[in-house]
């Protein structure tokens, strides 16, 4: 009869491989950005003719990021970087003031119709967001916004997504709470600035980091309303930027900079506020509906 392992052994031997595949996981994933680092540091001569790919640029330059900043192809990066930081931070903002108060009556307030809006709102969930894109455009054409930073805005506005996180968050704030303010006098709007918002912290900074990060890197909705290159976003300011070299392996080096300098800016907020993130969405999950 086989000898049975000891649940501490096994449940040693559990975690190890689950920290291995993590690291495996870890290293399949950060291997392309190193990469791309490694390659934007390197010499253009020794990036497309280094017999052996090597991780560690031998020699060493930073005249490729220079290059970038200096509209070597043409391309503006610096305005375009500017424009992504500023599309990203006024959408975030507008996101949340407009999800919030959405959230709250959909969380508290009783009216005509509440659970089939809160309904449709799961509906619309399930849809691809590229099924939006013919009526936001209609909708954008006809309000005379086409080639302007509103066009990016506004049409991400109360976002499905951001009010149903929200929601299910404020379902697990107690009723208790906003009851006791309402006896001493507080009206729903006040309770919303001084008791749930504090208390829906984490939830806040999780669709604020989602809301930026999703402004920041996209590129389909961007290319289709701007056709002006100084109000060019990042995204789409790289494709230009790549494609103004004609040869693509004259300004490989160049091209990762810029792509590099593209997705900084997400590694750094991604990890200074991942624990916001996944608290706010596994909290969120379990509200009640």
């Amino acid at each position: 009869m086989p000898r049975r392992i000891p649940k501490k052994l096994r449940r040693r031997i559990k975690t190890t491989l689950f920290t291995v595949c993590i690291w495996v996981l870890g290293i399949f994933w950060f291997a392309p950005i190193f990469w791309m680092l490694s390659t934007s540091l390197k010499p253009t001569n020794t990036a497309v003719t280094e017999q052996i790919p090597r991780w560690i640029p031998q020699p060493f330059t930073v005249e490729n990021f220079e290059n970038v900043f200096q509209a070597a192809s043409g391309i503006n990066v610096s305005r375009a970087l500017l424009n992504s930081l500023i599309v990203a931070i006024l959408a975030t903002i507008a996101g949340l003031v407009v999800a919030t108060p959405a959230a709250y009556a959909l969380a508290r307030l009783k009216f005509p119709g509440q659970k089939v809006i809160f309904w449709m709102y799961v509906a619309i969930l399930a849809f691809p967001s590229v099924l939006f894109l013919v009526p936001n455009f209609y909708i954008v054409n006809r309000l005379g916004m086409m080639d302007s930073f509103a066009a990016l805005i506004l049409p991400g506005l109360g976002g499905t997504f951001g009010v149903f996180l929200l929601r299910q968050y404020m379902l697990g704030v107690p009723r208790e709470i906003e009851e006791s303010a309402l006896i001493d006098g507080c009206n729903r709007f006040r309770i919303l600035i001084s008791i749930v918002i504090p208390l829906i912290r984490p939830a806040l900074v999780t669709l604020g980091l989602m809301t930026f990060l999703g402004s920041w890197n996209s590129f389909l909705w961007p290319l289709i309303v701007l056709t002006t290159s100084s109000k060019f976003t990042l995204p789409i300011a790289l494709v230009r930027f790549s494609a103004g070299w004609g040869d693509p392996y004259r300004g490989i080096g160049t091209t990762m900079a810029a792509a590099f300098i593209s997705v900084a800016p997400v590694l750094i907020i991604f990890v200074l506020f991942y624990r916001y993130l996944i608290r706010g969405i596994s909290l969120g999950a379990i509200g009640k509906g």
